[in-house]
């Protein structure tokens, strides 16, 4: 083709018309990616993403949030913390995030009442609040506190040998505990979980007490070892018909003085214990049974994914007849929530509390005994009253909290109760590091090849190919 002024023209504005184009391309991805940032996460555990409670948390601010960082501007830990609200920004980009050195601006620091490094402060309106550790769990809680606003009070029912709200072997080394051991069984994680998400947690005597205080959004009786006395039953029923709401762990193999109320309320505490032999294989005994069996719609167990362990656990029958029976009024609804041991039973009339070393007497009775799954926990609810029955209390003990599920079935329960249900999402996992562990031989042969023969082996090529060029 013989070029003219008018091709050498045509060919420019071809180029020109293409840098243009491409130019436009680029800039609309750059608007793009700015306007709607993406994140990938392929690390293992996806230890780089929050959590999805993390991520619920930042979004729940309708008014916007700040966070003001008191971080010496030279040093590791602003890094660490600019990292770690980046993930917070990345999930709710109105996030204002700001750094003062409390050094080079001590008045600030003052003001605020900061006196440690690499504290943060969050604000919300005119609500402010406070974080000194640097992790997702202590920055998701305070960002909760933060949007709850108001304190809101659980109080757990006492006067029953229920489970012990502190470790009191740490004071008293020779105490014992339910179990004869030191206060394994007490609730002092629990509680401490509890107030890490802005819950008030206070105890209550219903013998003592006729009016439950206003501002408590939840009752737990935690495996009573005795019955309530019939005014105690009679004051927890007339909270509950004001709208009040319960959680009742069922652990001890006595009766609570609760059975008739909850038969007409649809649900039935059967008598003996639960039988597991699969709970062998996790390292437990055969009286810890697996629950894995949740309830997929109910807020509770919805995003639930990770087995829980119920230790000594009692079953529980729901009468889907109760509707007809008239012990359910119209509006009122009653859920299987969760259920265990699909491959055990419920070993009737067996009632024994403690350790259990001679399983022969858990074997199964087909005349007798229940098969599995058995049913575990229920809710109900009426209008404003919510309730939740479960037959096992040791799963939210200290021993037994921090197994797979059971924190977050325990929380979630809470801010079921609580009306939290915009909270309800499973914890922050711990990130376990993942190093590669060689032996020594392994160590050397991969110095051997990566060190030494990778390096001679390009260098002898690249003489081959000098002296073959040279040769010519």
């Amino acid at each position: 083709m013989k070029m003219t002024r008018a091709t050498r023209t045509g060919l420019r504005l071809q180029n020109a018309s293409l840098g243009l184009i491409l130019f436009l391309i680029l800039a609309v991805l750059a608007y793009a990616s700015h306007r709607y940032p993406a994140r990938w996460d392929w690390t293992t555990a996806h230890r780089n993403s929050l959590a999805e409670q993390s991520i619920k948390a930042v979004k729940a601010f309708e008014k916007g949030v700040s966070a003001t960082v008191y971080v010496q501007e030279q040093g590791d830990q602003k890094t660490q913390l600019q990292t770690l609200l980046e993930k917070y920004r990345a999930a709710n980009p109105d996030l204002q995030v700001r750094f003062v050195d409390p050094d080079l601006d001590p008045s600030a620091a003052r003001q605020a009442d900061v006196a440690m490094y690499g504290t943060i402060v969050f604000r919300s309106g005119d609500k402010t609040e406070k974080v000194t550790d640097s992790n997702e769990e202590s920055v998701t809680n305070a960002l909760i506190r933060l949007a709850k606003g108001g304190s809101k009070s659980i109080r757990f029912i006492t006067g029953h040998g229920e489970h012990a709200f502190t470790d009191k072997s740490e004071m008293m080394p020779d105490k014992k505990g339910l179990s004869g051991g030191p206060e394994r069984l007490s609730y002092s994680k629990a509680v401490a979980l509890l107030k890490g998400e802005g819950y008030q947690v206070a105890p209550i005597s219903l013998a003592e007490t006729e009016k439950i205080p206003d501002g408590t959004v939840a009752l737990v009786l935690a495996g009573p070892r005795s019955s309530l006395l019939p005014v105690e039953v009679e004051r927890l029923q007339q909270w509950w018909e004001a709208g009040g709401r319960l959680l009742f762990l069922n652990g001890a193999p006595t009766r609570s003085g609760l059975e008739e109320w909850l038969k007409k309320l649809g649900v039935t505490i059967l008598d003996g214990i639960v039988v597991d032999p699969v709970a062998r294989l996790f390292g437990g005994g055969v009286t810890t049974p697996l629950v894995n069996q949740y309830d997929g719609d109910h807020p509770i167990t919805r995003s639930l994914q990770a087995a829980s362990f119920f230790p000594e656990a009692r079953g529980l029958r729901l009468d889907d007849k109760a509707d007809e029976k008239g012990a359910h009024p119209s509006h009122s609804t009653a859920v299987r929530l969760l259920s265990g041991a699909e491959r055990g039973w419920l070993k009737v009339g067996y009632n024994r509390s403690g350790e259990v070393t001679d399983t022969s007497s858990l074997e199964f009775n087909p005349s007798q005994d229940q098969r599995g799954p058995v049913l575990l926990g229920v809710t109900i609810q009426q209008e404003k009253k919510r309730m939740v029955v479960v037959g096992n209390s040791n799963f939210a003990a200290d021993a037994y909290v921090g197994f797979s599920g059971n924190t977050d079935l325990f929380l979630n329960m809470i801010r079921w109760l609580a009306e939290d249900e915009n909270f309800i999402a499973i914890k922050a996992k711990e990130v376990t590091d993942s190093g590669l562990l060689l032996s020594q031989e392994s160590g050397l042969l991969l110095f051997a090849a990566l060190v030494i023969s990778l390096p001679l082996l390009l260098l002898l090529t690249g003489f081959t190919i000098w002296r073959k060029r040279k040769s010519l």
